[in-house]
Parts: C-alpha cells; structure tokens; sequence
C-alpha cells in the first residue's frame, strides 16, 4: 500500500511530532510511505499563514503536487493548525482518496483546542452551531481574533462538509471519541476509530532498580497541568516530590522549591535522564486539570514498572483500574488519597500491573495493528 503521511508542525515540538515520526517509520516497514510537512512560523509569514488557515490554497497546491507525483492509495494527517489548514482534506475528497485524522487536540470542538479557560475546564463550545462564547472570551491564547479565524475555520468546513467526508478519525481513547460524537459534527461513531500511543519499553525495566522514597511529576509547567494544586497539596505534607519540566509556571515552581525542603524542582532532563527518574522513583504523579490525551510519560512509567497516580478527570485514566495498575485521584482534592498511597502495602504489584498493561494494549505491535485496521477500513 502507498501512504502518505501528513503533519503540521508547531513552532515548538510537542508529542504530536513525536507520533508523526513513529508512526511514518513503523509504516514504512510493510508499506511504501512519504511524508508531507508544513511548519508554522513566526511574524509576518506566520500572519500570512493563519490569515490563509480557513482555504489556504497554497497548502492545497502543494498536496496536489504530492498526490499527482506518489499517488498515495491513502492519506493520514496528524495535524492542520495552521499552516495547512483543513484544505487538505478537501484536496484529498477531491482526488477520491480515503483520509483520516489523528485527534490529538479538541480544536474541532472548541477554537481553545484544549477545553480549557482561565484556569478551569471549559465546555460551552461543544455541540454549539458556532462558539459565540469562546469568541467572546478569547479562549485561544486570550485573542478575540485568533479564536475568530480559528472558530470561522473550523465553521466554515463544518458547512462544506468536509468532517462529514473524512473517511476515519483516529482518537486515543474512548473518552475522546465520546466527546467528538458530542460535537454535532454529523460525524458518525463507525468513523471514529480507538488507537492509542506507544513507546519504546524502557531499557531500565529489568535491571531491578531500587526504589526511592519520592514521588515525580514529569512534564510542561503549566496551570492545566495541574501544578499548582500539586505544589499546595505536597506542601501540607512532608512526603518528597521532584519535579522535571519547564514552562510558564517555572518560577512557581522554584518558589516551592526553596520554601519547602520536601519539594525539589531539577529542571529540564533529557529521555535518558528522565528514564533513570522514572525506573528509582515511588511513583509518577499526573495532576492534570484538564482533558489531557494521551501523555507519552504515562506510557514510560508503565513500561518501567513505576506505578502511576493519574488525574481522574484525563480521558487516558480509563485505562487504570484504580489500586489494581495505578490508582487515580480527584486533582483538586488528593491530599488523603496521597497520604494513603504512600502507605500502600504493595507498590510493587501495582506497577507490575501497570507492566502488565503495557505490553498487553501499548507496545509498538500492538498500536501497529490498530493502524493496519484503520487502513483495511478505509480502503474499504
């Protein structure tokens, strides 16, 4: 089969490039597979190119002169903000070759991408004929403007059909699936189809590290993330945490740092170091505030046996099964819950099962062939 792979980069890189560059590779091992990509940039061409977001002709152009020359047998788009834009699947429907898209984001539901606002959840655009509101309110990046032209973009194709035609939508769990047939999109539930993430096993899982006596938060420091809320809640206790990341909330981060002497903020690591974090900590701690997707450090705490304490309100929690593989928590209210998990009497079994998870439903084989059923769908 020849597949073509197309994704939209960010200015900075995130999970999404991450996903976008595995999933290519591994395709290209039983597949003949090239790959489109557009990148966002700054300033004037960046203006240029979000003004274009709603038909960008350009992006349309240069799609058909991939098609005309590889003739892909399908298409997978992991990205359209907003280089791109939804023109391509437009450009594809045209051609008469089966699409999908990978939903890593909301912005299909809301112009704020993430259903998350001024420090809380944020709900009012879904199932809306148009997010009057979100406008309102600026959702996206607290610009009236920018969530304007996003919510247009989005409205627009709404009108000419477009996510009605895209042969299958990709999402990373049954949480985010239930809230795109929530969107009105006329998006039917046979379209949307459950693939999640996966890593590579860490190469730490069998070498029997000793565990320490601390718990670790790895990840962008930012309010979503449930930050502050995890800051104050360690704060009343005396149990240990680190924190790796960077991100807005940085200096906060530091405040707590040097005010507490149970909280130790060590900044940006790398995979390698993060690796060894992950294989001697108690537990990796996911606070989230917000509907995160599909977060690559969950799947790394897994494949090294580190139990898992997750934010229940995260769509990916529905695969824990609370003190079996991981426990999970209400975000704004863990103190108990946390004081209680320290005293667990078998941390141990719970991150074998957490183990054990992992190679059952994450491991690249397994991933692998839920994209091979996406494929086999869409030919059809």
């Amino acid at each position: 089969m020849r597949i073509l792979v197309v994704h939209n980069f960010y200015q900075d890189l995130g999970g999404e490039d991450v996903i976008f560059e595995q999933e290519a590779k591994e395709l290209s091992i039983n597949h003949t597979v090239e790959t489109l990509s557009f990148k966002n940039e700054k300033k004037l061409k960046g203006l240029i190119q979000f003004l274009l977001y709603p038909y960008n002709f350009l992006a349309a152009r240069k799609l058909q002169k991939k098609i005309d020359t590889f003739r892909p047998d399908i298409i997978h788009i992991h990205n359209t903000h907003y280089a791109s834009g939804p023109i391509l699947f437009k450009t594809a429907q045209k051609n008469n070759i089966p699409t999908s898209l990978t939903i890593n984001n909301y912005r299909l539901l809301c112009p704020s991408a993430t259903l998350f606002h001024d420090g809380t959840l944020y709900m009012n655009s879904i199932g809306k004929s148009f997010p009057f509101d979100a406008v309102k309110k600026g959702v996206l990046d607290n610009s009236i403007f920018k969530t304007l032209w996003t919510a247009f973009t989005y409205w627009l194709h709404k009108k000419l059909n477009t996510w009605t035609n895209v042969s299958a939508y990709i999402t990373n769990s049954q949480f985010t699936k239930n809230l795109i047939l929530e969107g009105k999109l006329n998006i039917k539930p046979e379209q949307i189809f459950i693939k999640p993430n996966f890593v590579i096993p860490s190469p730490l899982a069998d070498q029997n590290i000793a565990r320490e006596d601390y718990f670790l938060y790895v990840g962008r420091l930012t309010l979503e993330k449930g930050i502050h809320q995890l800051l104050k809640t360690f704060a009343e206790t005396s149990l240990p945490l680190r924190v790796i990341g960077e991100g807005p909330e940085r200096k906060t981060v530091s405040e707590f740092s040097e005010k507490y002497d149970n909280i130790k903020y060590l900044g940006f690591k790398n995979k390698t170091e993060i690796d060894k974090e992950l294989a001697k900590c108690k537990a990796l701690i996911m606070p989230s505030i917000w509907f995160e997707g599909f977060p690559m450090t969950l799947l790394e705490a897994l494949s090294a046996k580190t139990p898992v304490v997750v934010s229940e309100i995260i769509g990916v929690s529905e695969i824990i099964e609370d003190s079996i593989n991981g426990f999970k928590f209400n975000p704004y209210n863990f103190k108990d819950k946390l004081l209680k998990i320290n005293q667990y009497p078998d941390l141990n079994q719970v991150g074998l099962k957490g183990y054990e998870t992992f190679i059952n439903k994450f491991t690249k084989e397994s991933v692998m062939k839920c994209i091979e059923k996406v494929n086999s769908e869409m030919i059809k």
